[in-house]
């Protein structure tokens, strides 16, 4: 977001006998779409994460945004309500144009993180006892504030602006976090409160009246954003009130998609300097640019369209296989918080936390479309390292920038917080984007290994309850347990993750296509097919699936067209890139050397950081990207690899 100033301007052996499957090009019985659970209990990585966003940052976020906090943006909201009853206002409007979204964003953090069981835990109880709580003060507030048109923003309401007269006023951004919180809150509550999702259904319908095909009005979006929360809307309404009855709020989507590129000043930086369709280049803010791109394959994935699909295409392979960060970030131009050019990726880029939500979006839709492992191995990227790195340990600083050398510490706020609530709602998310299913759901997808234990309402034509135990991702052994309520016929589909899933980067050793798979203590050998390997039977309960991933430690060189990079070297380790610290070595972390032939090692450490891995060699010592600066300092990811 850029500031105001400038935004104003497998049947498997005996029993269980494998089975292959033959890839074929995606289509629309390929697509797939995520189970979401409404509730989950975690164990070991994610549980350490979600227990620091809920019991540290979450809080945070809340006293920040009321009354004596840096920014009291939910104050605005107050006022508004004020105004929509015909009270006095004794409050002038403070923060930016789009400071309601901070609170929308929030409530849809917060909405997730209370999905997840405390399991016993104490202090996440009492954490998730305060933001119920808390909802429960907020949730009224914000009601009060919404016009009986649907129509919300405080910054024209309050300052008596006139509606839609200023793009860089962001209302359509501001709205569109709107219906996603209402989205995410009925969700939560499986559809027992709906206030916020009616909410969001009459904001929905507002815009539907205002907007569209003549003689309705057409208006460029100054941040996109409405666009995929249009599509999230239509597609849980179609659940809700019937096959149908969302597909208007799509259709907008659609219709603003269309039109960016008409009005004065057709720019990249909101991408409207060509026709959607005609985009090749992914270009311009990088959280307006992904968050569009989101929207553009949503549109997709809804409407089978050829050309969204091929434009989608287009661009994610020139995001990715030029434009991406080791870490996951996108963006590396501070002028405009931009995509820069092909293989312009310095070191010292600006790889916005939003950016990386957006990117988080993109490939979820992508998977959904495609149905192949590639996009989740890139989410996957940006999730362990881009956005978990975002937030101090102590959880209450974080990185607006993430650059890739630094020494600043993380802030407590911002004078543009826009990724406070963003970056909690895209980590907590991965608990809807573990498992997907396709529409017959005779086929489960396992993404993302999580130590877990989760209810799916049905797949194979029983409920399954599903554990996942693994340490991942310190180690790559993850034991999958299969619970079904009755013995049932499904694929279940194991992604096998490339660490280099961008074109710009080269690993040794090269672990492509390495692991092994038991069935019940039985070898398996499937084929490695978009990303996944098909294990195919009839699972009865307790039927166990174990995985062993390959964790070797890589030394990684980039594209030679990477000007920054030639000379270097850089470190990962399962998902994880490193860093190398000032705090573990004499000299500068500029000045480390990492000679080819100088050996390493995982070291387990569980005193350290919160307890990481660590990558050893003589003379050097690692330390995961999340964990970077939380002791001072100065981090490097790209290290020399011989005097220069």
């Amino acid at each position: 977001m850029k500031s105001y100033l400038i935004l104003s301007l497998t049947c498997l052996p005996c029993c269980l006998g494998f089975a292959q499957t033959t890839a074929e090009p995606s289509a629309a019985r390929d697509r797939i779409e995520p189970v979401r659970l409404s509730t989950i209990e975690l164990g070991g990585f994610w549980k350490q994460q979600n227990k620091r966003l809920t019991e540290q940052w979450l809080p945070h976020c809340i006293r920040q945004m009321e009354k004596g906090g840096k920014g009291q943006e939910l104050l605005n909201l107050v006022a508004l309500g004020r105004v929509e009853r015909g009270e006095p206002v004794d409050w002038k409007y403070t923060g930016a144009p789009w400071s309601d979204a901070y609170v929308y964003n929030t409530v849809e953090a917060i909405c997730l993180a209370l999905a997840i069981k405390p399991d016993g835990d104490a202090d996440l109880t009492g954490a998730q006892t305060q933001l119920r709580a808390k909802l429960d003060e907020w949730i009224p507030i914000i009601l009060a504030a919404q016009a009986k048109d649907g129509y919300i923003h405080s910054f024209h309401v309050v300052n008596k602006r006139p509606r839609y007269s200023n793009v860089g006023w962001h209302e359509f951004y501001v709205m569109g976090y709107f219906l996603e919180m209402g989205v995410a809150h009925y969700r939560m509550t499986d559809g027992k409160d709906r206030r916020l999702y009616d909410a969001a259904v009459r904001c929905g319908d507002h815009l539907c009246a205002t907007f569209g095909p003549p003689p309705l009005r057409t208006w460029r979006n100054g941040h996109p954003g409405m666009e995929y929360a249009l599509c999230r809307l239509g597609r849980l309404v179609n659940e809700v009130a019937g096959t149908g009855k969302g597909d208007k709020y799509i259709q907008l989507a659609k219709h603003f998609l269309e039109h960016q590129h008409e009005g004065d000043k057709p720019t990249p930086y909101n991408q409207s300097d060509k026709p959607v369709l005609e985009l090749s280049e992914a270009a311009g803010h990088a959280v307006r640019a992904t968050y569009f791109y989101t929207a553009m394959t949503d549109i997709a994935l809804h409407t089978g369209s050829a050309p969204y699909q091929q434009a989608a295409d287009r661009l994610w392979a020139n995001a990715i296989h030029k434009k991406h960060y080791i870490t996951g970030g996108v963006g590396a131009s501070h002028k405009g918080e931009a995509f820069a050019g092909d293989y312009e990726l310095p070191n010292d880029g600006y790889c916005e936390s939003c950016a990386g939500c957006g990117l988080s979006f993109w490939s979820d839709r992508m998977h959904r479309l495609h149905a192949d492992g590639h996009y989740r191995d890139v989410q996957e990227r940006v999730l362990y390292n881009n956005l978990l790195g975002s937030v101090e340990l102590s959880g209450t600083n974080f990185y607006y920038q993430n650059p890739l050398t630094s020494n600043k510490a993380r802030h407590p706020w911002h004078g543009c917080p826009c990724c406070v609530g963003n970056i909690p709602r895209s980590l907590i998310a991965i608990k809807d984007m573990i498992y997907s299913l396709n529409p017959a759901r005779t086929e489960l997808y396992l993404s993302h290994y999580v130590d877990s234990v989760a209810a799916l309402p049905e797949v194979g034509g029983a409920p399954l309850r599903i554990r996942q135990t693994t340490r991942y991702p310190w180690d790559g052994e993850v034991t999958v347990t299969l619970h079904p309520a009755r013995p049932g016929a499904f694929t279940l589909k194991l992604r096998i993750p490339n660490r280099t899933e961008s074109a710009l980067y080269s690993a040794t050793p090269d672990l492509a296509g390495r692991f092994t798979v038991r069935v019940n203590g039985k070898p398996q050998t499937p084929k490695i097919e978009r990303g996944y390997i098909a294990l195919q039977g009839e699972w009865k309960d307790g039927d166990r699936v174990e995985l062993s991933l390959p964790m070797d430690v890589q030394r990684v060189h980039c594209d030679k067209q990477v000007v920054a990079n030639r000379g270097r070297v850089a470190l990962q380790r399962g998902p994880l890139a490193y860093n190398v610290e000032d705090v573990e070595h004499p000299q500068t972390a500029a000045a480390v050397i990492l000679p080819p032939e100088l050996p390493l090692k995982a070291v387990w450490q569980e005193g350290l950081l919160g307890g990481i891995t660590t990558i050893e060699g003589q003379g050097i010592k690692a330390v995961p990207n999340y964990v970077r600066l939380n002791r001072g300092g100065a981090s490097q990811v790209w290290l020399l690899e011989k005097p220069e």
